[in-house]
């Protein structure tokens, strides 16, 4: 094993790194203070500071522990890391203006893309220069997620219907109910709107969406070292915890339903981590390098 014992999957009690963990917390919430389409500071920055850093922290040492981790380095290693906080955290979520055209007109959308992109790209490479191992060699001789293109497709089907009936079930035990009880109006109010903008186009998109999702995921779940159950709870964190932290930088959903949407999005998309970790492992394609 190459990577070093002190730091596989964690930072450990090294001051020096939690230094560094720290200044890239800064960088984080730099980055994300700026409109960079609207040439302008973010509402973030101006109306929720505070839950700006802590959300900058939280994701910090969350993508800071992939590459910590990781057993690839360099582009390979950016890669992995852009796809998750990218795909996941932005590029995701404007597919769902195929449904919500009003909540996400085409000029929010260009703006999460850009405004992603740059964040999520600066981000990455920040983190694999500093966190990142350098001259450490690969481990080869044993491949993960090696399979024909027939399992790839099935798999990545499955992932989309996994994802829409996650979707169906936490909406509806945990969203819908929790929503009521903090503000019946708003609640109400966001419901007539996704039914009028087209309800018909719900679960194709969000099947497509679980399905792209699984994809996004590839990269990180082929970076890490370890076995599918410790694997699968990691991406269930990395799928889970920046996403519903950026539902508490929202300043355009109603204030009495983010706590409802935040304990969704964090449970919803935990589970949904562990499972398409577990469903591309199937016929023991993620074989532990590490323990």
């Amino acid at each position: 094993m190459t990577r070093r014992a002190a730091t596989i999957g964690g930072f450990g009690r090294s001051s020096a790194t939690w230094a560094k963990i720290i200044g890239l917390t800064v960088l984080l919430v730099v980055l994300l203070s700026f409109n960079y389409a609207g040439l302008a500071l973010s509402s973030s920055v101006t109306q929720k500071p505070l839950q700006l850093i802590v959300v900058a922290f939280v994701d910090t040492v969350i993508m800071g522990y992939l590459v910590t981790a990781s057993r690839w380095k360099g582009r390979m290693e950016w890669l992995a890391l852009f796809s998750a906080f990218y795909g996941v955290n932005y590029a995701l979520t404007t597919i769902e203006a195929v449904y919500l055209p009003t909540v996400l007109p085409a000029s929010t959308v260009f703006n999460l893309l850009l405004n992603g992109a740059i964040v999520s790209g600066v981000f990455a490479a920040a983190l694999v220069a500093v966190l990142g191992e350098r001259g450490m060699q690969e481990q080869t001789g044993v491949k993960r997620l090696a399979m024909p293109a027939r399992e790839w497709i099935w798999k990545t089907i499955a992932g989309g219907i996994v994802y829409i009936i996650l979707f169906i079930i936490f909406g509806a035990l945990v969203y819908g109910p929790l929503a009521k009880s903090l503000d019946a109006a708003a609640y109400a109010a966001e419901q007539s709107s996704g039914a009028s903008a087209g309800a018909a186009l719900i679960f194709p998109t969000e099947i497509l969406r679980g399905a792209i999702w699984v994809l996004l995921g590839v990269p990180a779940i082929m970076s890490l070292p370890f076995g599918w159950k410790k694997t699968g709870v990691i991406m269930g964190i990395v799928f889970a915890v920046p996403l519903s932290g950026f539902i508490l930088l929202s300043t355009t959903i109603a204030a009495g339903l983010v706590p409802a949407h935040f304990v969704e999005v964090i449970t919803e998309n935990f589970v949904f981590g562990i499972l398409v970790t577990w469903i591309l492992q199937r016929h023991d394609r993620l074989p532990a390098l590490s323990h």
